[in-house]
């Protein structure tokens, strides 16, 4: 097995071992406005990329596209599929690696992806297979959570401890959440590039509520605290509070933390 199928399979591993379906569900705002923005029309090709349980997928479809949704987890697209049936809608479901799409080239109409192709290790090669399988004239929507922001914060933290083999260094995940890291991968090769940064907000009864729900709920989180001891994870679940309550605008007690996302919508060069 080679070094990238070695971590594929821990990927999988880590993304199958918990139900992160239930923070899915609350980004479906975020998906929703994507898809509006990108103007998706019933009857496009689309394809979300690291569709995780399907939210950009679902979005897409409610609009009447044709739509496929490809993550490198069964899992996931397993649960994307049961929402998708409960809704009455249909999609197509393909396994497959941000890095290594299965996919002809030009196959796609628009390709989406929402906090999925930013965790491709290989950012240039993440961003060739996006545009590799749009038309030319077609349009790229991606979305990510800003270096700065609480979500980067978050991931930023968990980075040195996640238990994953080793990996060639380069820029972390959230440099996806730059305007000009992006406009660096996809150069002269999209006609056009728009970048805005917008909020979502994590809503709980508390901090420590949240945090709770992303330790029980956020794969690569409870990945790492199953490795650690007790004193250990009393300190991560601190830090992960810390962080929640250093974003927090609510003022009664709850939590409303705000995360800053960029969201960059591309038109493929003819």
């Amino acid at each position: 097995m080679t070094t990238g199928q070695d971590m594929n399979a821990r990927i999988r591993a880590i993304w199958s071992a918990v139900d992160y379906n239930p923070i899915a569900t609350r980004e479906t705002l975020i998906s929703e406005i994507l898809v509006r923005e990108i103007g998706v029309h019933a009857g496009e090709r689309v394809l979300d990329v690291a569709a995780g349980t399907g939210n950009t997928a679902l979005a897409a479809a409610r609009r009447g596209a044709l739509v496929t949704a490809s993550d490198l987890v069964p899992a996931n697209l397993a649960r994307a599929a049961g929402r998708a049936e409960v809704e009455g809608l249909e999609m197509s479901y393909e396994v497959g690696d941000v890095s290594d799409l299965p996919f002809e080239d030009g196959s796609f109409d628009v390709v989406l992806s929402t906090f999925g192709a930013m965790y491709g290790p290989d950012h240039q090669r993440t961003a060739d297979e996006l545009l590799r399988v749009c038309r030319a004239g077609g349009r790229l929507g991606l979305v990510s959570w800003t270096p700065d922001g609480l979500a980067g914060q978050i991931q930023a933290s968990n980075a040195a401890n996640l238990p994953l083999p080793p990996a060639p260094v380069g820029p972390p995940p959230s440099r996806w959440g730059t305007e000009q890291h992006c406009r660096e991968l996809f150069g002269a090769r999209v006609a056009t590039l728009t970048a805005t940064v917008r909020s979502h907000e994590f809503c709980a009864p508390s901090a420590l509520a949240q945090a709770e729900m992303f330790r029980e709920h956020l794969p690569p989180l409870n990945a790492i605290y199953r490795t650690l001891g007790q004193d250990e994870r009393r300190l991560l679940l601190e830090r992960l509070v810390g962080l929640f309550e250093r974003f927090n605008v609510a003022t009664d007690g709850t939590l409303v933390g705000v995360s800053d996302y960029l969201e960059v919508i591309m038109t493929v060069a003819g």
